[in-house]
């Protein structure tokens, strides 16, 4: 266990004093002010958990067409806040064109933060706030599956990262503006860390409280092989939504996303797997190996029934719009786990 683990305690409150003072003179770190838009932000509490969070959604939408959807995590009560959040995003959500939720949170803390199993636990408590606040609004709203994503500034990275890494299936990209970051409290991602998930590392030059946290948290996603992007401009502690939408859409425009996903139906063999990708552009041509040396196949939902159990690496190549082809792989446990039950799927 590192030093600053053992003396995360005293560590971390001396920190946070300092922030806190810094942050009290900062220029930098000014809050947005309420505009005066055409649609209304709404306070929503979600059923699932009784977690709160604000919703924008601009005036252009119709149901007939998906819109692309922001979540933005808040750093330290009171200097950041979910409306604070909600406030500065909605101006850039109306002109263009997509719906914002800013959950409130309660593992995103700068100053005083907890010892690392509470500030895990709060950090779970967060990524199930996040979670359900996503699927109530995507029970009432039509919500571009391929154009989820999350951002978060200051302490707001905590909750992005935790989050978003673990759930590289819900969140296209990640987004960290100014972030705090700790290697312990990402720790329990690692299982979930998907190379392909891009992640948006932003910091500014003469950011005296965070630079040395953005500077670490660089070093930790480039030694698990993420695919980041880091961006240094020069200021403070600054909060700059519209860097982190642009890149975003760059994401959208110029890194294509793909998802395999395996399963089997009722009545499959037990060593029979079925496989299905989405993607956005979409695929339009496949071809799948199965890693046990069996002939390339090119459907785009194959069915496939492996000779003897083990541990297989299947890769995909595709084809999207006018691109290069796209590589994917995951790998394949043949039987498949069944935890009460064979994962099924229509």
């Amino acid at each position: 266990m590192s030093y600053k683990a053992l003396m995360q305690p005293s560590y971390r409150a001396w920190r946070g004093l300092w922030a806190a003072a810094v942050l009290s003179v900062v220029a930098g770190c000014q809050v947005p002010i309420n505009p005066d838009l055409p649609a209304q932000t709404r306070l929503v509490t979600e059923p699932e958990t009784e977690g709160e969070y604000y919703l924008y959604v601009p005036s252009s939408y119709r149901p007939e067409r998906p819109f692309p959807l922001v979540v933005t995590c808040h750093g330290t009560v009171p200097w950041d806040t979910a409306k604070f959040q909600v406030d500065e995003w909605s101006p850039l959500a109306e002109e263009e064109d997509f719906i914002v939720v800013a959950p409130k949170l309660k593992g995103t803390r700068g100053d005083f933060v907890p010892p690392l199993e509470k500030q895990i636990a709060l950090q779970q408590e967060d990524e199930r706030s996040i979670l359900a606040a996503l699927t109530h609004v995507k029970a009432a709203y039509n919500v571009a599956e391929d154009e989820v994503f999350i951002t978060g500034w200051s302490a707001g990275g905590y909750a992005v990262l935790f989050t978003g890494l673990r759930h590289p299936d819900v969140f296209r990209a990640l987004a960290l503006r100014q972030a705090n970051f700790d290697p312990l409290f990402v720790n329990p991602c690692e299982p979930f860390l998907d190379p392909h998930q891009p992640i948006y590392v932003l910091y500014g030059s003469l950011d005296v409280l965070v630079t040395d946290q953005a500077k670490e948290a660089l070093a930790w996603m480039r030694e698990h092989r993420l695919a980041v992007w880091e961006h240094e401009i020069y200021g403070s502690h600054r909060r700059h939504p519209r860097l982190a939408y642009d890149f975003f859409r760059k994401v959208v425009k110029d890194y294509p996303w793909l998802r395999i996903e395996a399963f089997e139906r009722e009545g499959d063999p037990p060593l029979a797997v079925r496989f299905r990708v989405r993607g956005s552009p979409t695929p339009t041509a496949f071809a799948w190996s199965f890693g046990d040396d069996t002939p390339v196949v090119r459907e785009p939902m194959p069915y496939h029934e492996y000779a003897e159990p083990g541990t297989y690496m299947v890769k995909l190549a595709v084809r999207a719009g006018r691109g290069r082809p796209v590589k994917r792989m995951i790998q394949v446990e043949v039987p498949r786990p069944t935890f009460g039950g064979r994962p099924t799927a229509p």
